[in-house]
């Protein structure tokens, strides 16, 4: 990880590193929320949820007032995601936990303008906080998370889009054994573009956006285990 937080500093610097912008972007973000964790007080050694989630996620059109070759909204198809959080016991209070949470999807946009490839990568990064209200072998919660989303086209002739993104959301953990779980979430993720600002630029720009949120709701399924 040290030598990964270290090629992305050179990757700032201009220096070539085998990855695509938005991937280095995440991996900063991961980095800073690793050191931010490993700074915070109260701690436990025995207190870490690592979950592996894997889910569907709706996504909604990009509201536009024009766009190359035709005029309308740029839908993305709705897919799969899958999703990693891990989480930790937060100033020695059981019910309460600190982390990050990183999730992937990939998908395409629908009647996409131009002859563009039309995959699209999705990628959100989040520093999340969670309050646990625990009932048996039951533990139902609420989150929130600020972080990024990161928008990356599968045609190298678009730009990658990077936006201030957060979320909120529920769900619960059902206790299989001492440090195994199962957990459920739903969660509205908005993105934050400049209304009326371009994006997925080609020498012109592809979708001139006319809302400043782009709305995302995931419902996930995972195994938590608990250490």
């Amino acid at each position: 990880m040290h030598e990964r937080c270290a090629n992305q500093r050179l990757f700032r610097l201009g220096v070539q590193v085998n990855s695509k912008p938005f991937e280095a972007t995440a991996l900063q973000i991961i980095c800073l929320l690793i050191g931010l964790l490993a700074l915070a007080p109260g701690q436990k050694a025995l207190a870490t949820d690592i979950t592996l989630l894997a889910g569907y996620q709706f996504n909604s059109d990009f509201d536009t007032e024009d766009f190359e070759a035709g005029s309308g909204d740029v839908g993305v198809d709705d897919d799969a995601v899958y999703g990693l959080s891990v989480d930790f016991v937060f100033m020695g209070n059981e019910t309460q936990r600190l982390g990050f949470y990183l999730a992937h999807q990939k998908t395409e946009f629908e009647d996409f303008p131009g002859p563009y490839d039309r995959g699209l990568d999705i990628t959100h990064v989040h520093f999340t906080g969670m309050s646990y209200y625990p009932s048996g072998n039951f533990e139902p919660f609420v989150m929130a998370g600020v972080g990024g989303g990161f928008f990356s086209p599968d045609d190298s002739g678009l730009d990658d889009e990077t936006q201030f993104s957060m979320q909120v959301g529920a769900g619960f953990n059902y206790l299989l054994g001492e440090n195994l779980l199962l957990r459920f979430d739903v969660r509205w993720l908005p993105t934050f573009f400049s209304g009326s600002g371009s994006a997925f630029c080609s020498g012109g720009c592809v979708v001139r956006l006319n809302a400043d949120t782009y709305s995302q709701v995931q419902a996930n399924a995972g195994l938590m285990f608990r250490f």
